[in-house]
């Protein structure tokens, strides 16, 4: 069965979740969020949703508000 994928804002912090898309979004934002290296196939961790989001990459931490966080699609790790 396959993992539902949702926005990363829906998931709970200190969590691991893998990138599986990004939602359509200005050209100017999916070039930022590729900069970062936030692309499908990615593991990132959440370290942080309030206020800001946190999240690693790597070695990286990086800061990311709700309208850039919400467009990022991750598998939640539940079966559907």
């Amino acid at each position: 069965m396959l993992e539902s994928m949702v926005s990363l804002v829906q998931i709970k912090a200190l969590k691991k979740v893998c990138v599986v898309g990004l939602l359509p979004v200005k050209e100017e934002t999916l070039r930022k969020l590729t900069a970062f290296g936030i692309l499908p196939g990615v593991t990132i961790t959440i370290l942080q949703i309030y206020p800001i989001y946190v999240l690693g990459i790597g070695y990286t931490q990086l800061a990311l508000d709700y309208e850039m966080a919400k467009n990022i699609m991750v598998a939640s790790g539940e079966k559907n």
